[in-house]
């Protein structure tokens, strides 16, 4: 009995879209390169792909008659019958007792491929999540995004390498993603789970349309054992997005937001002067720097942004006016790739309060902290940001919420960090702090094993006195 799997070109190249950003090219195991393909009890057929970590599924929009049907096809294999169709194509899987084919039009002319599938039993299973689904506010899919712009990449961090839903305070829920230099935080959530589950960074969230059409669902699915890591899934009328947390205590991060007062310096940037700066910034003077370096002074009605680089003499400035400024006049050194997001992402209020203490952008309830660089400094290169997105939000400013209002920032603005590097970070002091621990211990490991080598050595001395002694006195009684 033959059995055909249809598959319309324009919904194939939007699930293609998506799982090649999970899949990847090169994999270590070959049904790491298949998509699965399966038509349901129900008449509804899905597109598979898998890493291992994650499992990302597209149900096409129409159900289709027939038995049900699955088989592994070779990603690579559908992008290239992609590329020769038109968008009123359809291709077509056609099963045929063992041998599975693809047909579709090239040239205008029918072509059956055959396919080189693998037993389905080999696919890795995916996790089952019978956990409630709760649809999530308007806002989130945009704010989860730019949080994942600017989490760390560094393998050695693993709990920053991810966007954290933070549930911990229940007056307010945030999105959170640092590289421990920046800091993004969006609130006016409301999750339906308490503490804070950390998503992993994924090309796929970022490219595939699953946060770009609403309503979505999130869902976290708790491990078998206390232990376990919980699965976190994202749903929307097509896609199923479902991937493990990063297991660990994401850091205290509101500790290093100060609370913006009266003896802070306000920046009102206009759209005009935004789109201005996003101009400026990556064209001025400084990028052979190892920190990107920028200045802002602010006067009475504009800003000055200013560059210099290695070999020159003197600030380069480019005044930027449509700026509202209240406050003393201030300047402050900043890494200009950490300061780009905040503009991108529309954060068009600057709060400056010396050229030490963090810099704080924001609008409604988004905010970006980030760490000066201290003045005549030199450090090595930091950890560049994730591009973000080049579209500047409209000019109207939104209020602060209510939710933002019941959970204050601390009342204690974070002193300067006394350490060399130029750029300050609470969590870097921290990663001091563990690895001097570490050197602590090996030392006092060491000098354990040197206490028991000598009390060996004492022991191994004393038996070979004590024999010494002995064939003394078997000397003593001999008799000439």
């Amino acid at each position: 009995m033959n059995t055909e799997i249809m598959l319309p070109v324009p919904e194939l190249k939007q699930a293609l879209g998506g799982l090649n950003k999970l899949i990847g090219r090169k994999t270590t195991l070959p049904v790491l390169g298949c998509l699965r393909v399966t038509r349901q009890k129900n008449g509804f057929v899905t597109l598979q792909g898998t890493d291992l970590d994650a499992f990302a599924t597209y149900t096409f929009t129409n159900s289709q008659s027939g038995e049900p049907l699955d088989v592994l096809v070779p990603a690579e294999q559908l992008n290239k019958v992609l590329k020769c169709s038109n968008s009123k194509d359809v291709v077509a899987l056609v099963r045929e007792g063992k041998t599975t084919k693809l047909r579709y039009s090239l040239g205008g002319n029918p072509v059956h491929q055959p396919v080189n599938t693998l037993p389905v039993d080999e696919w890795p299973p995916a996790p089952e999540i019978t956990a409630d689904s709760s649809p999530l506010p308007p806002g989130f899919g945009e704010a989860l995004k730019q949080a994942m712009q600017c989490c760390s990449e560094d393998p050695s961090r693993a709990v920053l390498r991810g966007a954290c839903l933070d549930a911990r305070n229940e007056k307010a829920h945030y999105i959170v993603g640092t590289n421990g230099r920046f800091l993004f935080s969006a609130n006016s959530f409301n999750f339906a789970f308490k503490d804070a589950v950390i998503v992993p960074d994924s090309k796929f969230i970022n490219g595939s349309g699953l946060l770009d059409s609403e309503p979505c669902f999130l869902a976290i699915q708790p491990g078998k054992k206390p232990s376990d890591a919980k699965q976190v899934s994202i749903t929307n009328q097509q896609w199923q997005f479902v991937t493990r947390e990063i297991e660990g205590q994401y850091p205290n991060w509101k500790q290093v937001v100060p609370e913006i007062n009266s003896g802070w310096t306000i920046l009102q940037l206009s759209a005009a002067a935004m789109a201005q700066m996003l101009t400026v910034l990556p064209n001025l003077p400084g990028t052979d720097g190892d920190n990107n370096t920028i200045r802002l002074r602010t006067g009475n009605k504009c800003v000055w942004v200013e560059g210099i680089g290695k070999d020159d003499k003197d600030w380069t400035s480019v005044a930027i006016a449509d700026v509202t400024v209240t406050g003393k006049a201030k300047e402050i050194s900043l890494n200009r790739e950490y300061l780009l997001p905040a503009l991108k992402f529309g954060l068009s209020e600057l709060a400056i309060l010396d050229e030490l203490s963090p810099m704080v952008a924001s609008r409604g309830g988004k905010r970006m902290v980030i760490m000066p660089v201290r003045p005549n400094g030199s450090a090595p290169t930091a950890e560049k940001p994730k591009p973000a997105s080049t579209s500047v939000p409209p000019t109207p400013e939104a209020k602060p919420n209510a939710e933002e209002k019941e959970s204050p920032m601390p009342k204690e603005t974070p002193k300067p960090e006394t350490a060399k590097s130029p750029e300050v970070s609470l969590l870097d002091l921290i990663e001091q702090v563990k690895e001097s621990a570490k050197n602590l211990v090996r030392d006092l490991n060491g000098l354990t094993d040197a206490v028991k080598q000598a009390e060996k050595d004492r022991r191994t001395n004393e038996k070979e006195l004590e024999n010494a002694r002995a064939v003394l006195k078997k000397l003593q009684q001999v008799q000439i």
